[in-house]
């Protein structure tokens, strides 16, 4: 009793840290069943415009209706992940409710607007840090909202700052933009594949107007393969992702180049093809082209539709406009 009230008076007196529920063992298991999950993207946000939570012991996830940032907690400071414009302001509201050290690092994880001018509300001494096709193309930019990042590398970096090892690392293709790289925090087990999906909902228009679709097509099994990871930070939607959402849209993927493979080889898609040549003339085969591809793609979107409803969120969503993207890899481009 008298050791508990010794505590209890160092503790008061700033002596001894007090036990808060930020002390806790982190919970992974109970992070994912309450924020990985379908009804957590239908809750109410609070009235400030955003929530936030943990993902490891020293990783926030801060989010509002539609997009997220990570940041970590180090040692010595703070390293912010995908500046975006929308959800830094929040960031930089969060951080000073964690913790009272510097913002050290912030990361590009590509060049587009909607990621990285973000930036220019970080503190100046901050270092960013960029691929150097990144670089680049922010160079050709020149957005006063993008800075140039301080330290650039060409393939893999690692950044070990105060305990983090951050491995950011480009896969010589992208799935979205013309700079994508993935970053690694193997301690947290927290993979970023920004733009890469979207958890538990339909693809994006043309897949995330994608740069390279075939590539992004085969993503999910090359990540999976290669990282034991227990969140996939993809930059949109407020829930975070799971092991489990990549395999859905793995999943979805596979279901959709089996589905067109199907109609493509199809009595039904034949016939309506023979039916499309004797309404056009022989000089008008781009209107046949285009033919092909709508038949094909309306009749891949209702049967996609049929099968994933409910599986998930707006499935009707650009499914159309997704089985032509993927039409014309699968049976024009890169077959």
């Amino acid at each position: 009793m008298i050791t508990r009230l010794l505590a209890a008076i160092l503790a008061i007196l700033g002596l001894l840290p007090m036990t808060t529920s930020a002390q806790q063992p982190f919970d992974y298991e109970k992070t994912k069943a309450e924020h990985g999950v379908r009804e957590y993207t239908l809750s109410k946000l609070p009235a400030r415009g955003y929530d936030y939570y943990k993902i490891a012991e020293n990783a926030w996830f801060v989010h509002d209706d539609f997009e997220n940032m990570v940041f970590f907690v180090t040692d010595v400071g703070v390293v912010v992940v995908d500046p975006k414009p929308d959800v830094s302001p929040f960031v930089l509201d969060v951080i000073p409710q964690v913790t009272n050290k510097p913002i050290t690092h912030v990361i590009y994880t590509h060049h587009h607007r909607d990621h990285s001018q973000g930036a220019r509300l970080f503190p100046n001494d901050s270092v960013l840090i960029a691929s150097k096709a990144t670089a680049d193309l922010l160079a050709v930019a020149n957005d006063p909202k993008r800075p140039q990042p301080a330290v650039v590398f060409d393939h893999d970096y690692v950044l070990e700052t105060g305990g983090l090892r951050l491995e950011l690392k480009t896969l010589g293709r992208n799935w979205h933009s013309q700079d994508d790289m993935v970053a690694w925090a193997p301690q947290q087990k927290i993979l970023f594949a920004i733009d890469m999906f979207h958890p538990d909902a339909a693809p994006w228009i043309h897949f995330g107007e994608s740069s390279d679709p075939w590539f992004a097509f085969g993503l999910p099994d090359l990540l999976l393969k290669q990282y034991d990871f227990n969140f996939v930070i993809v930059g949109h939607e407020r829930i975070v992702g799971t092991p489990e959402h990549m395999k859905t849209y793995q999943a979805f993927i596979g279901d959709m180049k089996m589905t067109l493979g199907g109609i493509l080889s199809s009595d039904g898609y034949q016939s309506a093809m023979k039916e499309a040549a004797g309404r056009y003339s022989e000089s008008a085969s781009h209107y046949l082209y285009k033919s092909g591809i709508m038949t094909a793609s309306n009749v891949c979107a209702q049967q996609m539709i049929e099968k994933w409803q409910g599986r998930i969120r707006n499935a009707e969503l650009n499914m159309v406009e997704n089985c032509q993207t993927m039409f014309m890899h699968l049976a024009v481009l890169d077959p």
